[in-house]
């Protein structure tokens, strides 16, 4: 899935603009016919233009798409969060422009906002797997290198690097709520001395006050990093922010006053370091009086130690008796219920192997009614009416009945599966999941929707009659 694609004559189109950004209307390079030659802007490949079930317009792969395509993994999720800042980009009344490439390739966007006058650029990317510390500093200090501001937006959980980059997590809308940011902006209260994280804007404001200029990237000082998140009434280190410049002064002119107050302080340790020592001096004099006290006292001391110590070696001596012997009583238990767990997995082996056994002498039996003859007018039942109707030739799985599709045998229209002749009953539970089965006539597709385990709308059968029949088995 992408937004945006190369047309052959206008060049770069984007999906999630009215006009394409190229004055041309959806209806021009969707089901058009002919098609329009559309390739990927990421690997060259062919693409076509397709609407979502939720009405949204992107550019698929066609067949054949090379495996390292970078779109080809970016997940769902990853796409709608693209779109969402696209759209908050263009409500901030800026350009925004979805997957851009730098021309020499050191860079690619997700979203690339510009002003109107291609003076000031901001790459909005969205971080939704995993990356190292190092490898996003680098992607970071190239957007600085090129004069591009940036910011990272993650929808998940606590991502190592938030806070080491320009950087915020946001939550997905919520019982009809909007977008909204929970961690990057700050406010620095003086009164209590910290920065405060500021409680879910919501994210269409942060991007236009980050265009604006009104909210910008700030380096923390060091005292002041353990950012309070009142939501979760915790601390989080965080070593830059987005603020305002009024809040960065606010940080200066408290930590202005922090180092009066320090210096206070080392002047008062000083004083009190020099009280300290005239009262050491003092204590000297006293100490050479009393040494004689002191000694007795140290002798009576160490007799007390060694009696405690005796003691200490008796319980620690049974302390070590009682460990070996729950060390033991552990190990044992351990064996058992190894013992056990093996016991239980023998048991379920077995019962797999009975239940592939029943399916299989099933799957032998139901085969078996149907003679040879009657097995391809089966397969030119199905056969027909693709040739008929749509010029399609049904190739049956020269393998025949398999068990990766519940004993029935596999139907390929165009190399792709298109449905399951004849199913066993017993089996359905292996069915690939959607495609159609074939039976000879409503006995046989009354015998596969009484079992309940397929839908009755999934069994398309045929008014062949019951004769005799042969084992294909």
């Amino acid at each position: 899935m992408a937004f945006a694609a190369i047309h052959p004559e206008v060049g770069r189109i984007d999906a999630t603009l009215s006009d394409l950004g190229r004055g041309l209307t959806w209806d021009q390079v969707h089901k058009t016919r002919p098609r329009v030659a559309l390739r990927c802007p990421e690997c060259g490949h062919g693409v076509h233009a397709k609407v979502s079930a939720r009405k949204l317009r992107y550019f698929a792969h066609d067949p054949g798409r090379p495996a390292d395509c970078a779109w080809l993994n970016e997940s769902l999720e990853h796409h709608l969060l693209k779109l969402e800042l696209a759209t908050a980009i263009r409500a901030a009344d800026w350009h925004a422009e979805l997957e851009v490439r730098a021309p020499d390739g050191t860079w690619r966007a997700d979203v690339l906002a510009s002003s109107h006058d291609g003076a000031q650029r901001v790459a909005w990317e969205a971080q939704l797997s995993p990356i190292t510390d190092e490898d996003i500093q680098k992607r970071t200090e190239r957007y600085w290198a090129e004069g591009i501001g940036v910011c990272w937006v993650t929808p998940g959980g606590k991502a190592p690097w938030t806070g080491n980059v320009p950087s915020i997590r946001v939550q997905e809308p919520r019982g009809g709520q909007p977008w909204t940011v929970v961690d990057g902006p700050a406010a620095f209260h003086f009164e209590h001395g910290t920065w405060i994280a500021i409680d879910d804007p919501e994210l269409t404001d942060f991007i236009r006050w980050v265009l604006h200029e009104q909210t910008i990237v700030h380096r923390v000082r060091s005292r002041y990093r353990r950012i309070w998140y009142p939501s979760s009434e915790n601390y989080r280190r965080r070593n830059l922010i987005w603020t305002t410049s009024r809040h960065i002064d606010t940080e200066t002119r408290h930590d202005a006053m922090r180092q009066r107050q320090e210096e206070r302080k080392r002047q008062r340790e000083e004083q009190e370091r020099r009280a300290e020592q005239q009262r050491k001096a003092e204590a000297e004099a006293r100490r050479i009086e009393e040494e004689h006290q002191r000694e007795v006292q140290r002798q009576e001391q160490e007799r007390q130690r060694k009696i405690r110590e005796a003691e200490q070696a008796v319980r620690w001596e049974e302390q070590q008796r009682q460990r070996a012997i729950e060390a033991e009583q552990a190990r044992q238990r351990r064996e058992a219920e190894e013992r056990q767990r093996q016991e239980q997995a023998r048991a379920a082996e077995e019962q797999r192997l009975r239940q592939e056994q029943h399916e299989h002498q099933a799957a032998v039996q139901w085969w078996a009614e149907l003679s040879l003859t009657q097995v391809h007018e089966l397969r030119d039942a199905v056969a027909e009416p693709l040739w008929k109707k749509q010029a399609t030739r049904a190739e049956f799985d020269t393998q025949g009945a398999s068990a990766d599709n519940a004993y029935g045998v596999a139907i390929y229209v165009r190399h792709r599966l298109h449905g399951v002749l004849r199913p066993s009953p017993a089996s359905l539970h292996r069915l690939p999941p959607v495609v159609p089965v074939y039976v000879r006539n409503t006995r046989e597709a009354h015998e596969l929707i009484n079992t309940g385990n397929i839908e009755p709308a999934r069994v398309v059968h045929f008014d062949l009659p019951d004769h005799e029949q042969m084992s294909l088995m």
